[in-house]
């Protein structure tokens, strides 16, 4: 029998796109989104997406309203002037997700859940698994899966601080088909991943070879290091016709996590309704 895997990027803001995507594609079936898939693995703003899939049950449009501009707002606030510590604080991220979380633990889950984080202490990747850690609230993985370097600071479960998963993988497809093998072994395995857009944007190596830290920053060397395209390829050499990958270059979008003006959010969302209309029957006809 076959089992049906959802990946879901990290990216920030472009969770719009993924969220736009994925809100279309629920509309366009018989079932909920929570009913077509039988793991979902998200990283970061993916993990927040995977969260409310199948721990609120959200479908359709009220997926798209977690991006709201005042949601987005809020969680980007209040900027921080300081040159050391992160951009945002952490509090206001935590107190919107308790408002869309409130007491709901992993244990609510409707579909079998993975979220990543990166473990400082450990230096490794941490999975949050719904059918482990049920006891875990939602609002504080959600807090964890979305700590990402410099812009919030990182956050502690259980006595243990935790990273944006996207420090160890921002595309958890590999992360979905080795656990999904592992609960499956004898069982099909068809992944659907979803990506929040990558940039081409050229970088100038004469100038870059002359940069420090400050430069680097500036050039957006985080994005840089998260946005690896390596989990992709090697899903694509190994998974064939099990795998589909929902993902575009980023046009007329700016790429940093944070940008939450309108034209830029307008933008993003424009790119996961191009998605539907790229990948739409093929995604329908593969989870079929």
């Amino acid at each position: 029998m076959t089992k049906y895997v959802l990946s879901i990027d990290g990216g920030g803001v472009r969770g719009l796109a993924s969220a736009t995507f994925l809100s279309e594609l629920d509309k366009s079936t018989n079932k909920k989104l929570s009913e077509s898939f039988d793991l979902i693995v998200g990283t970061s703003t993916g993990g927040i997406i995977a969260l409310a899939i199948s721990i609120l049950g959200l479908e359709g449009d009220d997926l798209v309203k977690i991006y709201s501009k005042e949601n987005l707002k809020k969680i980007f606030s209040p900027l921080r002037y300081r040159f050391l510590g992160s951009k945002y604080a952490g509090k206001i991220k935590r107190k919107t997700f308790e408002e869309y979380f409130k007491a709901e633990t992993l244990s609510s889950a409707k579909t079998p859940l993975i979220i990543t984080a990166f473990d400082l202490e450990r230096r490794r990747v941490k999975m949050f698994k719904s059918w482990k850690e049920g006891y875990l609230p939602a609002r504080r993985v959600a807090a964890a899966t979305s700590a990402a370097p410099t812009y919030f600071p990182a956050e502690s479960i259980e006595g243990q601080w935790y990273l944006d998963g996207a420090v160890s993988t921002n595309n958890p497809v590999l992360i979905a088909h080795a656990e999904s093998k592992a609960l499956w072994p004898n069982e099909e395995i068809k992944i659907l991943s979803v990506g929040t857009g990558y940039n081409e944007r050229r970088l100038d190596g004469r100038k870059a070879r002359k940069w420090g830290s400050i430069s680097w920053l500036n050039a957006g060397i985080i994005q840089i290091l998260m946005e690896s395209n390596i989990e992709h390829v090697i899903a694509q050499s190994l998974f064939n016709d099990n795998y589909l990958r929902v993902d575009s270059s980023l046009v007329g979008i700016k790429s940093s996590f944070d940008n939450t003006s309108k034209r830029n959010l307008d933008s993003i969302k424009k790119l996961g309704e191009s998605w539907w209309e790229r990948f739409g029957e093929k995604s329908k006809e593969f989870i079929l």
